[in-house]
């Protein structure tokens, strides 16, 4: 890398030609690059420039040229004969210039550098006068020692009017002290790098100043510089003859360099990059020092830190005594025929508008008019008010028997503050299609809230508990989950993960070109737990990462979001409750606080009906008819078994398959283990085939994660002519008759009830088979005309049962 050290005009060294720009010097940054040449330009007498500029999409500087400023011709932009004063003339045309390039490293190359000039060069001693170079517009200079540093003071006190005491502080004193900044010290913020240097400026006696910042697009700060409060020369705007002589403003500063400068780290972090302890001017007395500006207003925020502080501690100790004092008065009421424990905070950042309650009891209603088997709960405040809502139908119902063994909870709202906070309960049919379980309306964000909300979708569901549940990076979800459903699984949704990470981890992402992606492969693409381990390792040492919080405790949690970890459990190919995305914009609009909840809730029941006809026109696409001609008798198989969209990702495994390489390894008995590798992945994943009852396993737990057979497994059968997929790999949720089979079976009834159970619990068993009869038989007209017609036989049946009995022996409870 160039120096980027200011050359000496006083250096008696006329042979050191370091100061001079060469073609394939490199910088660090453009800015660098500049402050290069502009030093260079003082030195040979000509201001500096910046003309053309290249950027990418991104905003990343791909080439810039800095030019002489008597490049090109000055003209006045109206006609000469039309302008009062024209502007004279300065430019000639000069074609000295310096152009730099990005390099592959990230790093700024010249790539052409022109020398010569076309005019006259400014002497030496008027340089500071040009504009580029004045003191008081920005001092760029970069000092290369304390020496230099105290003779460029001693000449900036000469221009100033001769000498007069000056106070210094040395390099070496200053970093014996742990308050004194250093060059390379870290910050986590740059407020925390502006308090430390205000802190420091106290101590010595002097007041700082925020001058220059660099931001990117995004409005990311890239670099900051703090200054000595008399850097630079104060001057009225105005010309001071026309100034009044009261009103004329005392010029204090003294163009004082002190200064750090922060610039954001690999790591996110803001390090020290520069720092000039040197001042030019009189210290205050320490005594005094805190009525200077900046010091007065850190005084203002710490008084108003230790006012909320106090404020919180009385707050925090009136709801504990209001807490304690209503959980005697606790009682359970009873609304809308169910039980909720309704007493939760009044205070809450959302709350449902007035005139929503009475439209949507109306809507619900309405719905259970129409549909019997609809069902909704309403949580209450200890106000009486309504802080959550929950709502299902009966089709949902039927689709959660079915295909509720994955569910994910989304909580996308979140990331709108200004939308309503609405939260589907959905998962994935058997045409990969999202479907919707239940939805809800939190309000009230509590741990309390989210249990409730689990509990009524438990009962809501007759008690079906499903295997896995995906849902943000919220403990309170999770301890509401563990509590309501203590056996299933809990996985964290790794798109929710990226997005709190962009939140945590803001500066980093902004810091370096490449963190987003390495981040994400470690989410996504790592399968096996070796590898994300080491690229976790390899992330954490590349970024500098090993002492982020975040991070710590995000890897401590990995098992319940690392693809690496938990593939034995059955996930249905759900990674994300991002699959949503659709339905989320469609519901975007309507989910504004600004549309009255009617209109939103008759848009979400618009919408269901267009995701359902959408099932019915794949069912269609999917009957026993619909052929595929398949190459090989394995995927005429699947073919035969599977729905269109599931066929596709199988076909997909069996043709990767034909890439992989096997050896066998031995066998053991019945058992034969091959080791299988792909074309794209060198990793080894071993295959077990008992040929006594045809079970496979592969390392890889695809089918125990997704539910379809790997590309392992397919190569293996393939090596010991196997041409069909024994019949247990071909798993219900995912084949063309899912939804066919035992009634009871499908509602977890196979074992039925107890004879000598209450007559109620026998209505409510009864009653569940019946709404999933009615939900499906209703889909058609063909459906709905055999059931009624069959009821009328069924009624008639049950009566004949009824009759022979003597009336002592029918149970009246």
């Amino acid at each position: 890398m160039a120096e980027l050290a200011e050359p000496n005009p006083l250096s008696e060294d006329a042979d050191d030609t370091s100061w001079v720009p060469r073609v394939d010097m490199e910088f660090r940054s453009d800015e660098e690059a500049y402050q290069f040449y502009n030093n260079y330009a003082k030195v040979v007498g000509f201001s500096v420039r910046k003309a053309w500029i290249n950027r990418r999409a991104s905003g990343v500087i791909i080439s810039r040229t800095y030019v002489c400023y008597k490049e090109g011709y000055q003209g006045n932009r109206k006609d000469e004969s039309e302008v009062k004063k024209p502007r004279q003339n300065e430019r000639t045309g000069c074609l000295a210039h310096l152009t730099i390039k990005i390099t592959a490293n990230g790093t700024y190359r010249v790539s052409e550098f022109h020398p010569m000039h076309n005019h006259e060069l400014v002497p030496p001693a008027k340089a500071h006068t040009l504009k580029s170079h004045r003191v008081a517009k920005k001092a760029r200079a970069v000092i290369a020692n304390a020496a230099s540093q105290k003779a460029l003071m001693e000449c900036l006190v000469r221009q100033a009017g001769g000498y007069r005491q000056v106070t210094f502080i040395s390099v070496e004193d200053a970093a014996d002290k742990s308050w004194a900044p250093k060059v390379d010290m870290e910050f986590e913020n740059d407020e925390k790098a502006y308090q430390f240097y205000n802190d420091y400026a106290k101590r010595i006696g002097f007041d700082v100043r925020k001058a220059w910042v660099n931001r990117r697009s995004s409005g990311v700060i890239i670099s900051r510089t703090y200054v000595c409060y008399k850097e630079g020369y104060y001057g009225n705007k105005k010309d001071e003859t026309q100034v009044e002589k009261h009103r004329i403003r005392p010029n204090e500063r003294t163009g004082c360099l002190a200064r750090m400068v922060i610039k954001l780290a690999k790591n996110g972090r803001y390090r020290v990059t520069e720092f000039l302890p040197m001042h030019n001017h009189d210290f205050v007395t320490a005594r005094t020092a805190h009525t200077l500006k900046s010091h007065r207003a850190a005084n203002k925020i710490r008084n108003v830190e230790v006012n909320s502080v106090d404020d919180s501690s009385v707050a925090a100790k009136a709801i504990h005594d209001h807490a304690s004092g209503q959980d005697a008065s606790c009682q359970h009421l009873t609304f809308l025929s169910m039980q909720y424990k309704n007493y939760l905070p009044v205070k809450r950042k959302d709350a449902i508008k007035p005139g929503d309650v009475g439209a949507m009891l109306e809507y619900m209603q309405e719905r259970q008019v129409n549909d019997p088997s609809f069902y909704y709960a309403i949580q209450l405040d200890k106000d009486g008010r309504v802080t959550n809502v929950f709502w299902t139908d009966g089709k949902s119902m039927v689709d959660y028997y079915y295909f509720g063994d994955a569910v994910c909870f989304d909580t996308t709202y979140k990331t709108n503050s200004c939308s309503r906070p609405f939260t589907p309960f959905y998962g994935v049919n058997h045409h990969k299609q999202i479907v919707i379980f239940g939805a809800a309306l939190i309000y009230d964000e509590t741990k309390e809230s989210f249990r409730w909300l689990f509990e009524t979708f438990k009962t809501a569901m007759y008690g079906k508990q499903p295997q896995v549940i995906l849902t943000d990076q919220n403990p309170l979800i999770r301890n509401a989950i563990n509590l309501v459903w203590p056996g299933t699984t809990h996985r964290v949704c790794v798109w929710h993960m990226y997005q709190n990470a962009s939140k945590y981890l803001g500066q980093v992402f902004q810091g370096s070109r490449t963190f987003a992606y390495d981040f994400s492969r470690c989410l996504f693409d790592y399968e096996e737990e070796e590898e994300f381990v080491s690229a976790w390792e390899n992330m954490l040492e590349k970024y500098d990462l090993k002492g982020n919080e975040w991070l710590k405790l995000l890897f401590e949690d990995r098992e319940k979001w690392a693809v690496g970890y938990g593939r034995e459990t059955f996930c249905a190919d759900m990674k994300s409750t991002q699959r949503l995305d659709s339905i989320n914009g469609m519901l975007k609009e309507y989910l504004s606080p600004e549309r009255d909840l009617l209109q939103f809730l008759k848009h979400f029941e618009r919408m269901l009906n267009e995701q359902r006809y959408a099932e019915l026109q794949a069912d269609f696409h999917a009957t026993p008819n619909t052929t595929i001609i398949a190459p090989s008798r394995m995927l005429r198989q699947a073919a035969s078994e599977y729905t269109p969209a599931v066929f596709e990702m199988f076909q997909r495994e069996f043709e990767m398959s034909m890439d992989c390489m096997v050896h066998n390894s031995g066998a053991v008995e019945t058992i034969y283990e091959y080791k299988v590798v792909s074309e794209e992945n060198p990793k080894v994943h071993l295959v077990r085939f008992d040929s006594l009852n045809g079970t496979l396993v592969c390392s890889c737990k695809m089918f125990e994660f997704v539910g379809i057979q790997c590309r392992h497994v397919l190569k293996a059968l393939d090596i010991i002519n196997i041409k069909e997929l024994p019949p247990q790999y071909y798993i219900k949720r995912w084949r063309k008759d899912a939804k066919v089979g035992s009634l009871r079976d499908n509602l977890g009834l196979a074992t039925g009830i107890d004879p000598s159970s209450s007559k109620a619990m026998r209505i409510s068993s009864l009653c569940r088979i019946i709404s999933v009869v009615a939900a499906r038989a209703a889909e058609t007209v063909e459906g709905y005309t055999f059931v009624q017609n069959q009821s009328d036989q069924l009624f008639d049946h049950v009566c004949q049962i009824l009759q022979p009995r003597p009336p002592e022996e029918l149970q009246i409870s």
